[in-house]
């Protein structure tokens, strides 16, 4: 009698690290909870950062482009950005319930920006480029009342848009030599609009902020200065008062004393980016290169003075305070009085307290797609994740980044944990190796070329005496690697295209390399030989070993997933795991009962391997998943996408796989005996002894990293010829500054 097909439960996520920091003004804060409310993907994410807690509502359909919260937390609105022809959605939340109460779509490709007007009255939405039109949303009736153009021929595209503090049918858009002032009135549901006279000056205005009595606006510039306009805003039907208008009061920038009159402006780098006015005339300045400045009004010069001034901008700002971001600023959030949350586009989240000026890192993700994620041996506390530029470890409980090592310019295709927790060994696609230590990340040994066009992927042996890299050339090479030296001890040549995955089997007899030509090659290493090819028509994306090391599993572009026989390379069963997308990754348990497969149709789906049924499924990831790894408790599993972001995964308790039989005769490397020469203590644990060495271990990361903090350092480079320094790790230099990375 067959099996039951098993029930397919949805997989719920433990957390997210994750934030889409490319949003301007994308990040808020609920007046009530003080829950973080951002976008991530298609769906927005609503954080406790005290709790360390995390929801999600899905409902678009694509990434996220706008966001924002009404004044009294009630409602949520969001718009997207959607393929070349199709509609963007604008959608409206209520907070309490989650749930969609109203949309439209009828904006062109982009929402570029949305913003709530006040009491809650108006929902205003600007689309992009392929659009450029204003539309309101009514929020009483809960349908769009009136849509107009919202530049004029001569004039570019308006990229943000800023409501009124006070008076409800008012509002502010700017943009692309843009700048005009709009009134609603919703008995005749039109629109009256009024440029803003700026003199002779063209600006692209990235940022708009508006005071809290309505009558200046101050605006960040592609050109560095920040431009103040005065506000006679109070007549419907005329916009502004009758007999005046909307105009420039100057183009500002900061004073540096130590200049002559005439060159003591200085201009932000790349733009300003954000902005926050504060009481007492203070301007809170985010710039494009990650500078923040707290600046005030020079009030003991008077504004007329600069009518003679030699530059268009004006040093009429004074520089208070500054620090320094990663990254382009994106988002200015009051959290209280004092502290700010500071997002960037490198997708970090930072606190910054006005009083005391200290800056503290709260929350951080990958900028890039994750391409490789890797657990300990049987130690399930921390993982390491594969990046741009970077290798970050990660504290599953603390739900934190607890090291980051950063190779600039360069990705890590694939990253290792060293079987007795000594070393982190990572492969670049500058094609080298490098291996670090797990606490302090410092360089324990580098092997420059080894492969041609870079290397792809990575596996260890079990005893740490050999490594076995891919490379984009088609090549897999093995690695003998000693205490104090490293050498090449085989080639081995029969692909064609670049490797994508390798796994060795438990007795570290075999390694198998998956290729996307379209073969998987099974190796052994001993004799340096071909024991068994394997073929199909697709792509391989990734193969891993059963634990007993009798069969092998393998997925591809084909949206397949294979189970094949060692010995003779027989097919023995076949699944259809996606029918449309690849399958990126798999990644399976320590008992070999369950594993998990990711693809590009952003679902992850957790399978039983004797049954070949679906008992989970996970659809929080808002792009392509290519990467995944099986905790070695068995009872979570991480995945990672394109987008940067990261999720651990709940397994279900009765998923968690039986125990392991006991175990089989282990295969031990012969020792090798020294002729005549002292022993020499290693820095590496090459296997031959029983004990681990002396040192830095991975166990010891989690006490050795405090709460709500990260280390943080920077890669020597490689190729620089060695010195005559004592100290051979002298160009190691931990960064403990978070800035500088």
């Amino acid at each position: 009698m067959a099996n039951p097909i098993k029930e397919c439960k949805q997989l719920k996520p433990l957390a997210i690290f994750g934030i889409n920091g490319k949003v301007e003004n994308g990040v808020r804060q609920h007046p009530v909870t003080r829950a973080a409310i951002f976008p991530l993907g298609n769906k927005i994410a609503i954080a406790d950062f005290a709790k360390n807690t995390q929801e999600f509502v899905a409902g678009h359909t694509n990434s996220i482009s706008c966001l924002d919260v009404s004044k009294s937390g009630k409602y949520i609105a969001s718009g997207q950005i959607n393929h070349m022809g199709f509609r963007g959605y604008v959608i409206v939340w209520d907070y309490e319930s989650r749930k969609e109460i109203g949309r439209h779509d009828l904006h062109k490709v982009k929402v570029q920006a949305i913003c709530f007007t006040a009491e809650e009255r108006f929902v205003i939405s600007i689309g992009g480029k392929d659009d450029g039109s204003v539309i309101v949303f009514d929020v009483q009736t809960f349908s769009p009342i009136c849509r107009q153009a919202a530049s004029r021929a001569i004039s570019g595209n308006a990229l943000t848009i800023r409501p009124m503090h006070n008076n409800p049918y008012f509002f502010l858009t700017a943009g692309d030599r843009h700048l005009r002032l709009w009134s609603i009135v919703r008995e005749q549901k039109k629109l009256y609009v009024q440029d803003v006279h700026l003199a002779s000056k063209t600006r692209t205005f990235y940022c708009a902020r508006i005071d809290k009595k309505d009558e200046f606006a101050y605006l960040g510039t592609g050109t560095g200065d920040i431009i103040k306009i005065v506000l006679n805003c109070c007549d419907r039907d005329n916009v502004t008062r009758p007999g005046s208008t909307s105009g420039i009061l100057g183009a500002f920038g900061t004073h540096n004393p130590r200049k002559p009159t005439g060159r003591d402006c200085n201009r932000y780098v790349n733009g300003v980016r954000a902005l926050y006015v504060l009481e007492g005339g203070r301007l809170l300045i985010g710039a494009g290169d990650g500078e923040v400045q707290l600046v005030e009004e020079r009030t003991e010069v008077p504004l007329i003075n600069f009518r003679d001034y030699p530059e268009p901008t004006w040093p009429y700002l004074r520089v208070v305070k500054r620090t320094r971001v990663s990254g382009r600023i994106s988002s200015f959030v009051r959290s209280t009085p004092e502290k700010f949350y500071i997002c960037t586009d490198t997708n970090e989240i930072y606190m910054l307290n006005i009083n005391s000026w200290i800056l503290k890192l709260l929350r951080t993700c990958h900028a890039k797609a994750v391409y490789f994620i890797t657990f300990p041996k049987n130690y399930a506390a921390v993982f390491a994740t594969a990046g741009h530029e970077s290798i970050r470890i990660w504290s599953s409980n603390r739900k934190q980044e607890l090291l980051r090592i950063m190779v600039y310019n360069f990705n890590c295709a694939a990253v290792r944990f060293a079987h007795d927790g000594t070393s982190i060994v990572s492969v670049w696609n500058d094609g080298i190796i490098r291996a670090f230590t797990p606490i302090t990340g410092r360089l324990i040994y580098a092997i420059p070329n080894a492969h041609n066009k870079g290397c792809s992927a990575l596996a260890i042996a079990s005893t740490g005496r050999f490594i076995v890299t891919g490379g984009i050339e088609g090549q897999v090479r093995v690695w003998k690697i000693e205490p104090y030296r490293q050498n090449l001890v085989g080639v081995l040549k029969d692909h064609s295209g670049p490797i994508t995955s390798l796994d060795i089997n438990y007795l570290d007899t075999e390694v198998i390399s998956a290729c996307t030509d379209g073969s998987c090659v099974i190796w052994d290493i001993n004799r340096m030989t071909r024991k068994q090819v394997v073929t199909a028509n697709t792509q391989f994306m990734s193969v891993l070993y059963f634990p007993t090391g009798v069969q092998i599993l393998t997925c591809g572009s084909d949206g397949r997933i294979i189970y094949w026989m060692v010995y003779n390379g027989a097919l023995i069963r076949e699944l259809a795991a996606s029918k449309k997308s690849s399958v990126n990754c798999l990644s399976m348990n320590a008992t070999g009962d369950y594993f998990v497969s990711v693809g590009s149709d952003l679902q992850v789906k957790l399978w039983d391997y004797n049954s070949g049924d679906v008992v989970g499924i996970g659809s929080e990831h808002a792009s392509s998943v290519i990467s995944a790894a099986y905790s070695p408790c068995g009872k979570t599993f991480v995945t990672g996408s394109t987008d940067g972001s990261l999720i651990i995964w709940e397994v279900p308790e009765e998923h968690w796989g039986s125990p392991n039989p006991p175990d089989g005769p282990s295969y031990q490397l012969p020792k090798p005996q020294p002729k005549g020469k002292p022993a020499v203590q290693s820095r590496v644990d090459s296997g031959t002894r029983l004990k681990p060495a002396p040192g830095e271990n991975i166990n010891g990361l989690l006490k050795a990293t405090p709460k709500d903090d990260i280390c943080c350092v920077e890669c020597p480079p490689c190729a620089k010829k060695e010195g005559k320094a004592a100290d051979a790790f002298a160009e190691c230099k931990i960064v403990p500054d978070v800035r500088k990375c």
